[in-house]
């Protein structure tokens, strides 16, 4: 009969020095690795909750991460989900503590910049088992009315960045790593085969868990401020351009027909948009 070992307990300076070892060998820290991309005000958080809620894991979401630098260190929050504690200390001295998800979100950021062939992730969150890479689009019409609602000024950077995820979206570029899940937002919010065949691309059970969420990062959607928490799929989020139909800075940015072309090919003609666009 095998006799039950009782090992002595490692002190915690020497679990953390053991962790910081591990985190620098190779091998794997985190199960998988998925890099998020998208403007704000695009329904990221919304998708990101929708991702995480397919099914429990032991789950870090890094949000607003600023590429090519330390994530710990810089982002807008970080989260932990399905922990019996709060490892984020852990996380930051790294001692990283294994992760069956690891979810790094990046908002308003080239697509060069977050896929940075030079610069290595993998020094700072360690090694993964799977890395998956998606880009997440909203139509420019919804997307940019929510900038406006949310009184944000809406550079011609922030546009010219909408562009350049749309043509990466269609192929026309090639920034993003080879296999990346493309999402059209509006697609994903009113189609559930849309979603199905997007948990299907992410290798993800599809319960369809967290729809009705309206996460708390970033404030909620700029129109509801998170009233309707549970009623997610009830909001118009289609919509919210016919709120701004007559605003002058607004139609300004629809005089750009390189935008609308690439608006209609992945999204097609918007109902009410043509207003803007004649």
């Amino acid at each position: 009969m095998f006799q039950s070992i009782a090992w002595p307990r490692v002190p915690h300076r020497a679990g953390t020095w053991l962790r910081q070892v591990r985190a620098v060998l190779p091998g794997a820290i985190n199960e998988r690795l998925i890099q998020f991309c998208g403007i704000q005000r695009s329904g990221n958080h919304a998708v990101i909750n929708w991702i995480i809620a397919q099914q429990s894991l032991k789950t870090c979401f890094i949000n607003g991460v600023n590429p090519r630098h330390n994530p710990w260190f810089n982002n807008w929050g970080i989260a932990y989900h399905n922990y019996d504690y709060w490892p984020r200390e852990r996380d930051r001295t790294g001692a990283l503590v294994s992760k069956q998800l690891l979810l790094c979100s990046y908002e308003n950021q080239p697509l060069n910049h977050v896929f940075d062939p030079s610069f290595r992730l993998q020094r700072y969150v360690g090694g993964s088992r799977r890395r998956d890479s998606v880009l997440l689009l909203r139509d420019p019409y919804n997307t940019f009315a929510s900038w406006f609602k949310a009184g944000w000024p809406l550079s011609e950077d922030t546009i010219y960045l909408w562009k350049q995820y749309a043509r990466e979206y269609l192929g026309l570029s090639q920034q993003t790593p080879p296999g990346t899940v493309m999402i059209a937002f509006n697609q994903w919010f009113t189609q559930a085969d849309y979603r199905q065949r997007l948990a299907d691309a992410l290798d993800l059970p599809f319960t369809d868990h967290g729809l009705d969420r309206i996460t708390h990062h970033g404030g909620g959607s700029s129109f509801e401020q998170q009233v309707l928490q549970g009623k997610a799929s009830h909001m118009k989020v289609l919509e919210r351009f016919k709120g701004f139909l007559d605003h002058p800075d607004f139609i300004q940015i629809f005089r750009d027909p390189d935008l609308i072309d690439l608006s209609e090919q992945i999204f097609g003609p918007i109902p009410g948009t043509e207003m803007l666009t004649r």
